[in-house]
């Protein structure tokens, strides 16, 4: 048995629930038995790059300089991908309520030896606070990558867990050039605590919001909060909508 430092330091961190080790090109996965079946996981037990054209544009981006802010992180399948693309001093900064997917989290960090990624176990919403996640539907059936805030009952189980602003998990001094948001339809709450990184950094946008509501509310929360970065729809990558902020670029221009 191999019982170098490296193994030892794995086996310490490994989750205590049953789970796969899926890999592709960019690293390894730590997949919990129990999220098989979900898209991201077969997808990756496949040896395929989930939502591989969104991978493809952030890295692009990030390869620029400039930290990226990537989260829910799920079982962290986004970081080996975009970790390799960061420049020297560049960081990654995430966040995963859900203890269980955390755990799953913590495990890829471990697998890939990374140690640029800061991740919070905590949801992220406009102000400091507690909140109700729903990580089972009904039928008890676990949520994966779908677990979301809710208010009030829930058919379905909940756990308790700190919500923080992206302000206050990303130091003041830190550059960010991307925020990644997969939150579940907490887009608009997500970006109002974020705001001092907003105008300060004018970061690309890419945000889960394969709805056309959910798009307007983005884009009417980002006219009436900060006109001045002219923030405009790109397009979409995957269920992203990908948004940049052409007047900070016009006014840097000149």
């Amino acid at each position: 048995m191999d019982m170098s430092p490296k193994t030892m330091t794995l086996d310490a961190c490994a989750p205590d629930f049953e789970f796969a080790i899926s890999s592709n090109e960019y690293g390894f996965y730590c997949v919990p038995s129990k999220y098989a079946r979900r898209e991201a996981p077969k997808m990756l037990s496949k040896g395929e790059v989930y939502e591989a054209a969104t991978v493809a544009l952030i890295r692009r981006i990030i390869e620029r300089g400039g930290d990226v802010v990537s989260g829910g992180a799920f079982i962290g399948d986004f970081f080996p991908g975009l970790s390799d693309a960061l420049t020297d001093d560049a960081e990654i900064h995430s966040f995963e309520p859900n203890p269980y997917t955390r755990a799953a989290t913590q495990y890829t960090i471990a697998l890939n030896d990374l140690d640029r990624v800061n991740l919070h176990p905590c949801a992220v919403g406009a102000e400091p606070g507690n909140v109700s996640l729903q990580v089972e539907n009904a039928h008890g059936v676990a949520m994966a990558g779908t677990s979301k805030i809710v208010d009030g009952d829930s058919p379905g189980a909940t756990v308790s867990v700190d919500i923080a602003r992206l302000d206050d998990l990303v130091a003041k001094e830190r550059s960010v050039s991307l925020i990644h948001l997969d939150v579940e339809g907490y887009e608009v709450p997500a970006l109002t605590g974020a705001g001092r990184i907003l105008e300060t950094n004018a970061p690309y946008l890419v945000l889960e919001a394969g709805k056309q509501w959910m798009r307007r509310q983005i884009e009417t929360h980002l006219d009436k909060a900060h006109p001045e970065l002219g923030y405009a729809f790109c397009g979409m990558v995957n269920r992203n909508a990908v948004y940049r902020a052409l007047a900070k670029e016009t006014v840097a221009a000149t």
